[in-house]
């Protein structure tokens, strides 16, 4: 396999890799991706790869944290964790052009859409699916801007559908960004950085978290952009809140209603080339 993933993390019930941009999470057994790979390790050690269980997905394209659990047991327990929205995962993009702001939470609504035999989300005022997310710029070059986004609901495509309505697509994303977007970078770079929620053997807080790519570091230094020092610091100029993998659900909720309460609404502009969206629409203001 040309493409090979690192092993950021192991234990009895888990093992977190760093998937490279380029490799499928999952696959027929044929075809190269990171669960035949990690089958495979596993096997080589005596290990039956049978227990290997992918508990969440990335897109091809997309590096970073990718999840699976040793037994059924810990599946079904990460599997909740995730269907419960209990996990805290981070994203990092580089955007096109910076997104004008420093810190915004989007609460969009999303829709999906058919185009050319795939599909893509589409932004729309009402009757979609809740895609809320944190959208901080951590790095300014003169055309790239490095972003963090944490989203809540985990939505198909939500990263890339949110800064695209924030009118800034992520580079080399053709889909939300169109073809001069895409001609930017060599794919869609997108990382996912962090990973956190309770260990489903253990019940303590697990995190991990992946570096950053080379082609994003390069694209960074090509730009004249500088990388923060510390990466996984987080900058709030709304309410602060504790990480929702440490809190209870019903705190979860009440802080969520506070930062839509306080929060100042995005305006969702629609990039240029991508069908389907709607023109540009203000969110609604939260009821008083």
């Amino acid at each position: 396999m040309a493409l090979q993933p690192k092993i950021l993390f192991q234990d009895a019930a888990l093992i977190a890799l760093d998937k490279p941009s380029g490799l499928l999470s999952h696959g027929a057994e044929d075809v190269a991706s990171a669960l035949t790979w990690l089958q495979a390790h596993v096997a080589a050690k005596g290990e039956d790869p049978g227990q290997i269980h992918l508990v969440h997905r990335l897109d091809k394209e997309t590096s970073g944290v990718l999840l699976f659990a040793r037994s059924e047991e810990a599946a079904r327990l990460a599997n909740e964790a995730f269907r419960e929205r209990h996990v805290l995962k981070v994203y990092l993009a580089l955007t096109s052009p910076v997104p004008g702001l420093r810190w915004q939470r989007a609460d969009l609504q999303l829709k999906p859409r058919k185009i050319g035999g795939g599909e893509f989300m589409a932004v729309v005022p009402d009757g979609g699916l809740t895609a809320a997310a944190e959208v901080e710029v951590l790095a300014r070059g003169r055309r790239f801007g490095l972003v963090r986004v944490i989203p809540e609901q985990g939505r198909k495509h939500q990263v890339r559908a949110t800064l695209a309505a924030l009118g800034a697509p992520i580079c080399g994303d053709f889909l939300y960004g169109g073809p001069i977007v895409k001609k930017l970078a060599p794919r869609t770079m997108l990382h996912a950085r962090a990973l956190e929620l309770k260990h489903p053997l253990t019940g303590e807080h697990f995190a991990v978290r992946a570096p950053l790519p080379q082609d994003f570091r390069d694209l960074i230094a090509e730009d004249g952009g500088t990388l923060p020092s510390d990466l996984d610091r987080r900058h709030r100029s709304a309410p602060q809140a504790d990480d929702r993998a440490r809190k209870p659900p019903s705190q979860v909720v009440q802080q969520r209603q506070v930062d839509r309460q306080r929060a100042q609404a995005a305006l969702v502009a629609v990039p240029r080339g991508v069908p389907g969206f709607r023109p540009t629409l203000k969110p609604r203001a939260p009821k008083k």
